[in-house]
């Protein structure tokens, strides 16, 4: 039975970036991905400048979209529009995460695909891990496990089942459409409206899939209701607001049994068992992005299992004393969600009296982001 300091599960963002940090750190380090890499994620791939920081990496060019995102314009539920400068990194999540995959094993991880968890048995000193790889079954050793496995998390959801409901707590769904309208291709489109989406925003932007070419994303999320008809009502509306024509060539999506509203949605994990990026519950649907504080957690995952070495105590308590601020940010921005709001009419109070605000915030905190301690960033919006 091969053993590691380290196993991480889930070749994810937050796996990945794990896996890079353990192995420089000098621990021996083996993240395994269930599916067949290059993999499909359905995902937004939109980040701000500072994730390149915490990735501790700069971005290739063939790993982002040909079309940059330089703009935002957010429409209210009365219709109104505002839009402002703001640079994002735009990416699709199949060569992204590949890449990631690549970076941890350059810095000396091993790395299983089609690698699949079955089961665990925690020790006290160590946890063995079943899995089959490539239909094969075989076991692994490990003295930490980081799950990695984002939305559905592996481990937790045996360690924690009462954190998960039977049915699915909420869904995505996006349109890639091969056509043109009234819209502009470096600007992110965000649509606040509980018809569409009582998540966060709807969203209109532009990618670039696998055969190069460019294609509008239109799309939303849920928490309640069926994503398809909020999605069928918004597409309508884009269609004919904006003059979209074209073929719907793709379609993606994803749902998840997490409870969101769960005041204990954020868990760190427990004894030799560490969770990172949704896994642990570091999902923020005010701010409508999550990687960068997937890929933070991974690493400060990493630095405290590197400091604190063989004391699991002793681990998990460093492991969130670093990540509180992000954890705080997280647990502030759940009281804030826009489900809070009964109708239009009050997301739209809100809105209108926070715009000034969270316009400041941005440029303030994008500002202050460049000189604060990884552990200490404010992720954006604030």
């Amino acid at each position: 039975m091969q053993e590691y300091d380290l196993i991480v599960v889930g070749g994810g963002i937050a796996g990945s970036i794990a896996a890079k940090y353990a192995s420089q750190g000098g621990l021996q380090t083996l993240l395994v991905e269930q599916y067949k890499t290059p993999r499909e994620k359905p995902c937004s791939g939109i980040q701000f400048p500072y994730f390149e920081r915490i990735l501790g990496e700069k971005i290739p060019q063939d790993r982002l979209c040909k079309i940059q995102l330089n703009k935002v314009k957010m429409y209210l539920p009365d219709g109104k529009s505002y839009g402002s400068s703001f640079k994002m990194l735009n990416f699709m999540r199949k060569p992204f995460d590949h890449w990631l995959n690549q970076i941890a094993q350059q810095n000396g991880a091993e790395f299983l695909d089609e690698c699949t968890l079955r089961d665990f048995d925690q020790k006290k000193d160590h946890t063995i891990l079943h899995m089959k790889n490539k239909g094969e079954p075989i076991q692994y050793k490990a003295k930490y496990v980081f799950d990695a496995t984002g939305l559905r998390p592996k481990l937790r959801s045996k360690l924690r089942p009462e954190d998960f409901k039977r049915k699915s707590m909420g869904a995505t769904l996006n349109y890639y459409i091969d056509g043109d309208g009234d819209l502009d291709p470096n600007t992110l489109y965000q649509f606040w409206n509980l018809n569409w989406n009582d998540v966060m925003f709807a969203w209109v932007y532009m990618k670039t899939l696998d055969d190069g070419q460019d294609y509008w994303v239109v799309g939303t999320g849920c928490n309640t209701g069926n994503v398809q008809t909020r999605q069928n009502s918004f597409y309508k509306h884009i269609t004919k607001e904006f003059s979209l024509t074209g073929e719907i060539v793709k379609k993606e999506g994803y749902s998840h049994s997490i409870d969101m509203n769960s005041p204990n949605r954020v868990w760190l994990g427990q004894n030799r068992i560490l969770m990172v990026g949704d896994a642990a519950g570091l999902i923020d649907q005010v701010r409508g992005v999550g990687m960068d504080s997937a890929a933070l957690s991974g690493r400060l995952a990493s630095q405290a299992l590197i400091t604190k070495g063989d004391n699991a105590g002793s681990v998990l308590n460093e492991y969130s004393r670093l990540v509180k601020p992000l954890v705080n940010q997280t647990k502030r921005n759940q009281s804030r969600e826009i489900n809070v709001h009964k109708s239009n009419d009050e997301l739209q109070r809100y809105l209108s009296g926070n715009l000034m605000k969270t316009g400041l915030g941005m440029m303030y905190q994008s500002a202050v982001n460049r000189i604060r301690p990884l552990n200490k960033l404010v992720m954006l919006p604030p």
